[in-house]
């Protein structure tokens, strides 16, 4: 990946509550078209962090650098002026509006219905979304054969940003709620935003899906950035080394 353009750089960010640091002096780079995994134990401070990138929190120290230049994130709305959006794990949708309602809502221009459901119409098909626009968020929590269908849920979450041409876009533990096959069809998502160029990071514990759906995975530990390394370079063994701090068995002694 180093021949690659850099969209994205975190230098020092330090981010602290009441004295107690959730971010030190954390340097991370994303490359145009890539997918990052962000992997750390609970608590390691990788929410904080992309938090922080998406306008929720401000930094108290360090600077985010977008297509080379300063970026200047005090809000999620400065977020997406720079093209960056988040998906986060639980879902902020308003239940009695429709899907397309929440994917306009807070927009600063005006559209009407029918523009806003032929672009988010559009998007769906481009990056494989099956999903009704036009039912509400509420009548998606239980699907016509009885199952819990949070995926679709999860669908208007990633709508709503690429509705806003974010082509940064941070996913917060995006599987942690999902069904395998669920999982499946968002990893297919994920994979065709990558083949459109678009910058994707995702937050996880899962060292499965890190293997499975990134190019690179950069380690936090402590709130402290640890290192970045290639995907196909690396395995479980290594990056729960890297999570931890010394090495972990990770045999399991079948009793008899």
């Amino acid at each position: 990946m180093e021949n690659k353009e850099i969209k994205l750089e975190l230098r020092n960010i330090c981010k602290h509550f009441k004295g107690v640091y959730a971010n030190k002096n954390v340097n991370i780079n994303l490359y145009k078209g890539e997918i990052l995994s962000i992997l750390g134990e609970n608590g390691s401070g990788k929410t904080t962090l992309m938090n922080v990138l998406s306008g929720i929190y401000t930094p108290d120290e360090g600077e985010i650098y977008i297509n080379s230049k300063l970026a200047k994130i005090h809000s999620p709305k400065d977020a997406f002026e720079y093209g960056t959006g988040m998906v986060h794990q639980h879902f902020k949708l308003v239940d009695t509006f429709t899907a397309i309602e929440n994917i306009i809502l807070g927009l600063k221009e005006k559209v009407s219905l029918k523009e806003a459901l032929d672009k988010a119409s559009g998007i769906a098909e481009k990056y494989g979304f099956k999903i009704d626009l036009k039912k509400k968020i509420h009548n998606m929590s239980v699907s016509e054969k009885q199952d819990i269908t949070v995926g679709m849920q999860q669908r208007v979450e990633i709508l709503k940003v690429l509705y806003r041409n974010a082509d940064i876009i941070i996913f917060d533990e995006p599987t942690a709620v999902l069904t395998p096959q669920e999982i499946d069809k968002l990893f297919n998502i994920i994979s065709k935003m990558r083949e459109d160029n678009k910058s994707i990071i995702i937050i996880t514990h899962k060292l499965n899906e890190v293997l499975s759906i990134s190019d690179r995975v950069s380690i936090l530990r402590k709130g402290e950035y640890i290192g970045t390394l290639n995907t196909k370079e690396t395995d479980e063994r290594e990056l729960t080394n890297y999570m931890v701090g010394n090495k972990v068995d990770l045999k399991l002694e079948r009793l008899r």
